[in-house]
């Protein structure tokens, strides 16, 4: 009976993680995979390259927020995937708890700070609290998608990622799409 219910542990983390749009992991292997080490934020980066930032936060936390494909070209792209990733370089658990089933928000404003997308806009969100453990040395990876339907070539916009009840966990990415 232990045994079927520890199999039914292991069954609902997975569909959890599955369904929940996250996922965790440990090591080099996944860091290398679609992640270049050492590369930041690169606003004017060429074809080929990714837009990618990094920042800090309190706790031991590593937050990286990147944009795929980069540059954007609106003639090629109908969407964006952003990914943030939350790491812990601390060598303790680290526990996030959440108003909701949402974790994260992501928006993407023009220069004079107009929101143009609001992610969390068609999600559905269950108004159950949560939380989320980290282990040392493990990240998680949150996906989320935008239509380039309301961009305009040429012209500067800020896409801002930020966990909620965790004013420390907020990162910003500026880009420019192109024709």
């Amino acid at each position: 009976m232990r045994c079927l219910s520890l199999f039914s542990a292991i069954i609902a983390c997975s569909l959890f993680l599955m369904v929940g749009g996250c996922s965790s992991s440990r090591g080099w292997t996944d860091r290398a995979v679609g992640w270049i080490p050492g590369v930041r934020s690169h606003p004017a980066a060429t074809a080929g390259e990714v837009a990618e930032k990094t920042v800090r936060a309190r706790g031991h936390l590593r937050l990286t927020l990147r944009l795929d494909p980069f540059p954007v070209k609106l003639s090629e792209a109908r969407r964006v995937e952003a990914t943030i990733r939350l790491e812990n370089k601390s060598s303790r658990f680290i526990q996030l708890e959440f108003p909701t089933s949402q974790r994260f928000e992501l928006l993407v404003k023009e220069a004079a700070g107009a929101t143009v997308v609001q992610w969390s806009e068609d999600q559905p969100f269950e108004a159950v609290p949560g939380s989320v453990g980290i282990n040392p040395g493990e990240h998680l990876d949150y996906r989320a998608v935008f239509s380039t339907r309301d961009l305009q070539p040429g012209r500067p916009y800020t896409v801002t990622a930020f966990f909620l009840n965790r004013s420390d966990l907020k990162i910003d990415l500026p880009f420019v799409p192109q024709r």
